[in-house]
Formats: structure tokens, C-alpha cells, sequence
């Protein structure tokens, strides 16, 4: 869900290749979030410390950087939140399995992979601009404080209330499910795998994500090389190896036996209690390792961002005009070819690992085509980029996380309120649950923004991920730099440069 500013909501199709949407979130913009799940739109830098620039630029780069704002990232995040909400009420109402279009509304599981991308580019940029520019890194530990801050609160709350309060949603029996639900475990206990709220498994993901990428991001950078050049090769290769583990473990992953024969006939091994003891292996492909191409691609996304603006050389075909209309058909074409490869569209299914692979590999190229503009290029330029900036899409964005982790279980009881039953439910209308449905999450989750959220993000905002007077060991501290002060060296540097609306 991204979460945040590290980037915002994120979730969906999991399981042994189950289709059940995640979140980013608000922060790293910021992104489950996941994203935050954080993801914001701005994207602080780390300080430039004047021992790091010539002589001659010392007294301006000595200066505190601007926040770098992604104005689009917020949109971005509706896209995604909507499009899980999407699917789940199309399966709902079954319009996906009575429908024709039913091959394009069981795919829109693909808002996940939006999700992660947007997480992997929020949450690492400030990172990899630190290795590539020489500058110190952000501060580990205050990155794991303001993640806890973004994804903790809201996501307590919505299970605490749809546990006790509405009684939709089950934590399993005893502590085991208590622990392993309101601390993110549940995808390695396989008994509470079905329980709690179904999607929050790729918050477990993002959040596995939010441990792994510091560490990772300290081996990248350790002894880095004073060629810049060398420094951008070592990440572009530990990208490169990421999305090397990720395949190599999902191929394994998908080759481990789910099923046996017996009496002549195939039998899942975990008959007859897959319901509520499913094989640990079913589990795996919810796992970090599993995802970590799609979290690479936006770390990619990430890396060339920041190369480009150090070195202030964007490459003119990307802030060409016609580029985000051309960005966004690619995506529009890949979304066509997955819908295309014959995976089956109940939520939760099974595939050959070949068709997997494919699977989550277009998922990866449809979300790297949707980011693009939203990453590169004049950020006021454009009718996509205007879409993303509308009013409605960076309002849906600012909720987004909400929206990802109440919609599914207040479908059931909308479909209550509504009259219909558990066999009548698929009779009803799709665009009559899809819009009661989307409705009822975003009244939830404006609440549980501006009554919760919004006042602890606000002390999260007050936890920088550095030292901003930008002092090294006998570095005196900068003064505060004005607007006017920081230097541009590019047009693609106006179009990154901006004040900050929500931190990172």
C-alpha cells in the first residue's frame, strides 16, 4: 500500500498465484507507503555538506536540499487502491465470472504490483541519492520509526473495528492469531492465513520490504567507489540481481508438489484442511523474495531519477510531450496481453509456474510504464500527468491506504444492507456494488485519515530520515536556505524541486 514516502498503499494476486489485492502508502510521495505502503510525494534529499562539492559551489550546495516533489504519485495511488477495489467487487457481484469482460476485472489484482513499484522507487530514492551524490545516508533507524508511524495506527484500527466492532473479519483462536495478525505475520503462520483482512497479506510483504531495503541499501553502498560512474553500475547490478532472486524463487516456490494422488484420484496434501492449515509452501509466494523484481524495477525508476538530476542530463525523449500518452498505451497493451494468457479468474487459482512468471512479469512492465511519466519529464506537462494532479485522483490518492485495507470486508456488509444473501450476492448489479462499496470505504477511510492519520503522520513529518543542517564530523551547520537559494541546473530539476506538502 507502498505505504507511504516513502510511498502508500498495496495487494492482490498472492497465494499459490491468489488474487487478493495489497496496499502502499501516503508517505513516501512518500508508498504501501507499501506506502506507503510510505511513499510521498516529496522525496527529501539528503543535504549537500560543502566538503562534497568544487570549492566554487560551496557557499549555495552547503545549504539544506529542497524536498524533491512527485505531484503525480498521489493519483498513482488511486489508480491502485481502486483497481483492487475493483476487482474484488466485480468477483463479488459476479460480474467477472458471468461477464465477457471478465478476463480484464480478474487482472485488476495488477493495482498490487502499482503498489510495490511505487514503494521501491519512494522508499529508495533518497537512499540512492546519497550513494550516487556521496552523501551520507539516511538515518536507518528513523526510517523504521516513520514506517511504523504510517502503516501501524490505520491498519490496527481498521482490524480492531472490523474485528470487534463490525464482526466481519476473524483473527483465528487464541494469541497466535492476536500476534500474527496485529503484527503483520499471518503469511508464515498457515493457520491464520485465511483469517483477518484477506488483502493486508501484501502489507506483510511491504513491511518485510521496509526491514530488507536499509540493509540492502547499506551493502550497496558500503566502500562505495569515487567514480560515480562505478557507483551507478553497482546498483544497476544489485537491481539486476534482486530480479534474479526473485525468479529463481518463485520457479522454485511454484515446483514444490501441492497435491498427491490418492485412491486414483488428485487430492490437495492438505486435504481435507486447506481451509484452515494450508501447506507452508502454499505461502511463499506472498513472501518478500517473491516480489522483489517488482520492488527492484521501482528502485530502478529510482536510481536513474537520481542519476539524471545529478548529473541535470535527462534524456530529452523522456520529457518529450508525447511521452507519457506513449507510456501509458504501452501499459494499456500489456494489461491486454495478460488478460490474454488464459489464467483463470476466480480470486484464488492456480497456475503453471511458466504462466506465472509471465504473469507477474507484465504486471511489472504495466506498472514501470504507468510511473514513468509520473517519475520523468515536466510534472505540469501533459493530459496524463493533469489527470493525475485532478482534485478527485490526489484525494483518492490521500486515502488510498484506507480504501485498500477496509473495501474488502465491508463488502459483506453492504451486501447485508442491501438485502441480497451469499448466493443472491451475484446477482446484484456490478456497478450498484462498486460504487455502494467504494462509497462506504472512502467514509471510512476519510475518518480514519483526518481522526487518526493525519495527526500521527503529523508527528512523523517532525522524524527526518537525516541530519538536515547537513553536518558531517567538523562540518558547522548551514543556515536555512530560501527558495531562491538552491540552485537549478536543469529544467528537469524545476519540474522535482518543490515545497514539501507531506514528507517523506
Amino acid at each position: 500500500m507502498a505505504v507511504d514516502g516513502e510511498g502508500q498503499p498495496a495487494a492482490a494476486g498472492g497465494g499459490k498465484d491468489v488474487a487478493v489485492a495489497p496496499l502502499e502508502d501516503r508517505d513516501a510521495n512518500a508508498v504501501t507507503d507499501g506506502d506507503e505502503v510510505d511513499e510521498v510525494d516529496e522525496v527529501d534529499e539528503p543535504p549537500v555538506v560543502a566538503e562534497d562539492v568544487p570549492a566554487e559551489l560551496a557557499p549555495e550546495a552547503a545549504l539544506p536540499a529542497r524536498p524533491r516533489h512527485f505531484p503525480c504519485f498521489d493519483g498513482l495511488r488511486a489508480i491502485a487502491a481502486v483497481s483492487v477495489l475493483a476487482l474484488h467487487t466485480a468477483w463479488s457481484s459476479g460480474f467477472t465470472m458471468r461477464s465477457s469482460l471478465g478476463i480484464y476485472t480478474s487482472r485488476l489484482e495488477i493495482g498490487v504490483s502499482v503498489f510495490f513499484l511505487i514503494s521501491g522507487f519512494l522508499l529508495y530514492r533518497p537512499f540512492v541519492a546519497s550513494h550516487l551524490s556521496g552523501r551520507p545516508d539516511p538515518s536507518i533507524s528513523r526510517f523504521w520509526v516513520r514506517r511504523v508511524l504510517r502503516i501501524v495506527p490505520a491498519y490496527w484500527l481498521a482490524l480492531t473495528v472490523l474485528t470487534y466492532g463490525l464482526h466481519v473479519v476473524s483473527m483465528g483462536r487464541g494469541w497466535q492469531g492476536i500476534v500474527a495478525h496485529y503484527f503483520f505475520l499471518q503469511i508464515y503462520v498457515p493457520a491464520e492465513s485465511f483469517n483477518g483482512i484477506g488483502q493486508a497479506w501484501s502489507l506483510c510483504t511491504e513491511v518485510s520490504f521496509y526491514l530488507f531495503l536499509p540493509l540492502y541499501a547499506w551493502l550497496v553502498g558500503f566502500r562505495r567507489s569515487a567514480s560515480p560512474t562505478r557507483r551507478l553500475r553497482r546498483e544497476l547490478l544489485g537491481e539486476a540481481v534482486l530480479v534474479v532472486i526473485s525468479f529463481a524463487f518463485r520457479w522454485w516456490e511454484l515446483h514444490i508438489p501441492y497435491v498427491t494422488v490418492r485412491d486414483g484420484k488428485f487430492v490437495a496434501l492438505c486435504a481435507p484442511h486447506c481451509a484452515t492449515s494450508p501447506l507452508l509452501s502454499s505461502l511463499m509466494v506472498d513472501w518478500l523474495p517473491a516480489y522483489l523484481d517488482l520492488f527492484a524495477l521501482g528502485m530502478f525508476l529510482a536510481t536513474m531519477s537520481s542519476w539524471f538530476f545529478e548529473r541535470g542530463n535527462e534524456p530529452s525523449w523522456l520529457r518529450s510531450r508525447w511521452m507519457p500518452g506513449v507510456s501509458w498505451l504501452c501499459a494499456g497493451a500489456t494489461y491486454w496481453g495478460v488478460s490474454h494468457l488464459g489464467i483463470p479468474k476466480t480470486i484464488l487459482y492456480l497456475t503453471s509456474p511458466v504462466v506465472s512468471l509471465e504473469r507477474q512479469t507484465l504486471y511489472g512492465v504495466f506498472a514501470f510504464f504507468l510511473l514513468l511519466p509520473a517519475v520523468f519529464g515536466p510534472q505540469e506537462q501533459g493530459l496524463v500527468r493533469r489527470l493525475l494532479q485532478t482534485w478527485p485522483m490526489v484525494s483518492l490518492g490521500v486515502i488510498s491506504y484506507g480504501i485498500y485495507i477496509w473495501h474488502l470486508d465491508l463488502i459483506t456488509d453492504f451486501i447485508t444492507w442491501t438485502g441480497y444473501n451469499a448466493v443472491s450476492q451475484y446477482t446484484m448489479p456490478y456497478w450498484q456494488m462498486f460504487l455502494g462499496v467504494l462509497a462506504l470505504a472512502v467514509a471510512f477511510s476519510t475518518v480514519s485519515y483526518f481522526g487518526l492519520e493525519r495527526p500521527i503522520l503529523q508527528w512523523k513529518d517532525r522524524i527526518g530520515w537525516w541530519d538536515r543542517s547537513g553536518r558531517g564530523p567538523g562540518v558547522p551547520r548551514a543556515p536555512e536556505a530560501s527558495p531562491a537559494q538552491v540552485p537549478i541546473t536543469s529544467p528537469a530539476d524545476t519540474a522535482e524541486v518543490g515545497a514539501s506538502t507531506s514528507g517523506t
